[in-house]
């Protein structure tokens, strides 16, 4: 049977009105309360998912636009790095550093290839093209790599003040 919030439950939450259900919300057979999760407190896989869906979309619109990957795709995947790093768990946001740059590359391989049917002639041509279309987004790349570490120091930065601020 499950008590109403504030009666009953365990010595630790018999006395506070919310017996811990602040933050949360039953689930359908109205059973134990499970965690919602907010911005700032998703898994690591969540941002690499994120940045991953931000190059696809990404080179989506680099072969829409019937362009080289460069400068749009370096967008999306530096919007996607921010999104990533600031929408997981602080403890988590590590994982985030190296995927801007694999998923860069992958999107502009992909949308190179995509954009580029002569280049299929040859492996050496597809191999320089395949370099060249990387090469385009380096500066991209670097920022996004750079601003995921720079999330990554901030967010535990904040973390310790707060800790410290709270005692």
């Amino acid at each position: 049977m499950v008590e109403p919030p504030g009666q009953g439950g365990s010595s630790r939450t018999a006395g506070r009105a919310d017996s811990g259900f602040v933050g949360r919300w039953p689930d359908a057979a109205g059973g134990k309360p499970r965690r919602t999760l907010g911005w700032g407190h998703y898994p690591a896989w969540v941002g690499v998912l994120t940045v991953l869906a931000a190059a696809l979309l990404g080179a989506a619109f680099t072969v829409a636009t019937h362009r080289d990957p460069g400068r749009a795709l370096g967008i999306f995947v530096v919007a996607g790095t921010v999104a990533a790093g600031t929408g997981v768990r602080t403890r988590s946001t590590y994982a985030i550093i190296p995927v801007p740059a694999l998923a860069y590359a992958l999107a502009a391989v992909l949308a190179g290839f995509i954009h580029d049917h002569a280049i299929d002639t040859s492996r050496t041509a597809l191999t320089l093209s395949g370099v060249q279309w990387i090469a385009n987004g380096f500066i991209a790349m670097a920022a996004a790599t750079i601003l995921a570490a720079v999330l990554v120091i901030a967010r535990w930065l904040l973390s310790v003040h707060y800790a410290r601020a709270s005692q």
